[in-house]
């Protein structure tokens, strides 16, 4: 990564002008408010993101609630009792939090939250010194007690205060330090790996959820190899996955380069990790386990089924194997055969690309279905609706599949010559 942009006069107003109508009142009523977190982080490294406004105030979130009613056009209120009120102005959407001091009991899962006056309290308890900055929306002026800004340009992942009092607050961010470190090109300071491995246990207290998306996140970063390494040396990946830190060294490494050439998607990474492990219930294990959503859990199993098809072909590819594949997979063709291609499975050379291509160009997958419908089917071969219809459908189905699409005709031909006329 190049070297930092040196800070400069201005160098935050529009991120404080598209807060003002929210500061105005905060200000008034004698209260401070500082844009925090990765907004400043980003624009220090002159690397913008679509982020959300998030903002630490030393108003309780009852007043925060009262003072910003006004100017909001939507208010939400879910994390109100954790100080945080949620709110969106125009087109930007933020989220102001008093400034608080939280950490997880020995055997909670939810954190015990203190709020505080003081900035400097609020931001010894972030994750990272690269997001425990904060810029008042006032004046400007960027507020880096812990060197937050000097650690970004000597690329160094350090916690604020100490690593094993930081991690032991929040055992999440041992995570997450995986993905900032991937992120941003970041070396850990020394010291903190070995916090993290004396801190592995307090995992059991993060619920599958959180453990979840921030392994999506990570997964989300463009090359998170360096990320999963980090886990492995804490001793993390085997308590997110057991199953891939099992993994003999010289594989464990392959699959991350297979991983970090994959098209940034998390699921389908996921599914690049659950192929390496060779075993059949690993996903299913993993569903449970990160508590993945129906949707995420089925299209994970729909790839990892599309790969095992082109697998089982061989080197042998037809039209009709490359059309059953499409009605397995759906919208996920084009992903199995990125799959495919990462784990070297199926047709050597572009083979099943081409034949995808050429399919694809002739509107083969536009419908996958029988030739014919129901009621057309009963109308020509006189039938009542009943298992006889169905019997025949999937004749039509398979004869689709096979055959490719065919002419009205044809398949009305094909169906008579078949079933006669009546199946009375």
């Amino acid at each position: 990564m190049s070297e930092l942009p040196p800070i400069t006069e201005g160098m935050f107003d529009d991120l404080r002008d598209a807060v003002a109508s929210v500061a105005e009142p905060l200000h008034a009523a004698g209260h401070r408010l500082y844009l925090v977190g990765g907004l400043v982080r980003d624009r220090l490294l002159a690397d913008d993101q679509m982020l959300d406004h998030d903002l630490t105030t030393d108003a309780p979130p009852e007043r925060i609630r009262d003072l910003v009613a006004e100017v909001a056009d939507a208010v939400w209120l879910q994390g109100e009792r954790f100080g945080t009120v949620g709110l969106r102005v125009g087109d930007v959407t933020m989220e102001i939090t008093t400034h608080r001091a939280e950490s997880y009991v020995t055997d909670s899962r939810k954190p015990v939250v203190r709020f505080s006056t003081e900035l400097r309290e609020d931001l010894a308890r972030r994750d990272f010194t690269v997001n425990a900055m904060a810029v008042d929306v006032a004046d400007g002026m960027l507020h880096d007690p812990f060197g937050g800004r000097a650690d970004l340009e000597a690329r160094i992942l350090r916690t604020p205060l100490d690593p094993a009092e930081s991690f032991s607050d929040d055992p999440l961010r041992m995570l997450r330090a995986a993905r900032f470190l991937s992120r941003y090109e970041l070396t850990s300071v020394e010291g903190l790996i070995e916090a993290a491995r004396s801190l592995v246990g307090r995992m059991e207290i993060v619920s599958a959820e959180r453990i979840r998306d921030e392994l999506f996140r990570l997964l989300e970063v463009e090359d998170p190899t360096a990320g999963f390494d980090l886990l492995h040396e804490m001793g993390l990946l085997e308590t997110v996955l057991p199953e891939v830190a099992a993994l003999e060294t010289s594989r464990r490494v392959a699959l991350g380069r297979r991983v970090a050439g994959a098209p940034v998607d998390a699921v389908l990474r996921l599914s690049v990790l659950a192929h390496a492990v060779d075993s059949e219930d690993v996903l299913s294990r993993w569903v449970s386990a990160l508590r993945l959503s129906g949707r995420d859990a089925a299209r994970a199993q729909t790839l990892l089924d599309g790969v095992a098809m082109v697998a089982d072909q061989g080197t042998e590819l037809s039209d009709e194997h490359v059309r059953r594949l499409a009605v397995r997979v759906g919208d996920g063709l084009d992903d199995v055969v990125v799959i495919a291609g990462l784990v070297g499975v199926g047709f050597a050379g572009t083979a099943l690309v081409d034949s995808i291509a050429r399919l694809r160009a002739v509107g083969e997958f536009d419908d996958l279905g029988p030739g014919l419908d129901g009621a057309t089917v009963m109308r020509l071969l006189d039938l009542e609706a009943g298992p006889g219809v169905g019997e025949v459908m999937a004749w039509l189905g398979e004869l689709r599949l096979i055959e490719g699409r065919l002419p009205d005709e044809e398949v009305q031909s094909r169906l008579h010559e078949r079933w006669g006329t009546s199946r009375d």
